[in-house]
């Protein structure tokens, strides 16, 4: 599938909250790129999307697990990438782990990601 799509359809699916589809698409686009900085990127991407997933199916000890890698991609993550603003998310993403990480995962029910726009 050519690249421009896969990254619009990504974008679509997670702007509309469905947050697995995103995370498949993602890593989908993940495989189609040869750069390792942008394969990072969209590897970021796809993880915080798949942390959402298990935020909002109540699957604490997966999201967990994502703070292996995450916090790491987090930090490295670009303020824009293909036209798209990262700040909101990025922000988004340490404010949620550090939640996770602190076990203060009451206050993450209904916790979305921001829009990528």
């Amino acid at each position: 599938m050519e690249i421009d799509k896969l990254w619009a359809d990504a974008l679509k699916e997670h702007n509309i909250e469905e947050f697995h589809e995103a995370h498949e698409l993602f890593e989908d686009l993940w495989m189609e790129l040869d750069e390792r900085v942008e394969k990072d990127i969209v590897q970021t991407l796809a993880q915080i999307d798949a942390l959402a997933v298990h935020i909002n199916t109540g699957n604490m000890r997966a999201a967990q697990r994502l703070m292996k890698q995450l916090p790491e991609l987090v930090r490295n993550m670009p303020k824009e990438y293909r036209g798209v603003n990262l700040l909101p998310i990025k922000k988004w993403t340490e404010e949620t782990m550090v939640k996770i990480i602190g076990d203060n995962v009451a206050n993450l029910k209904k916790n979305i990601p921001p829009r990528l726009i």
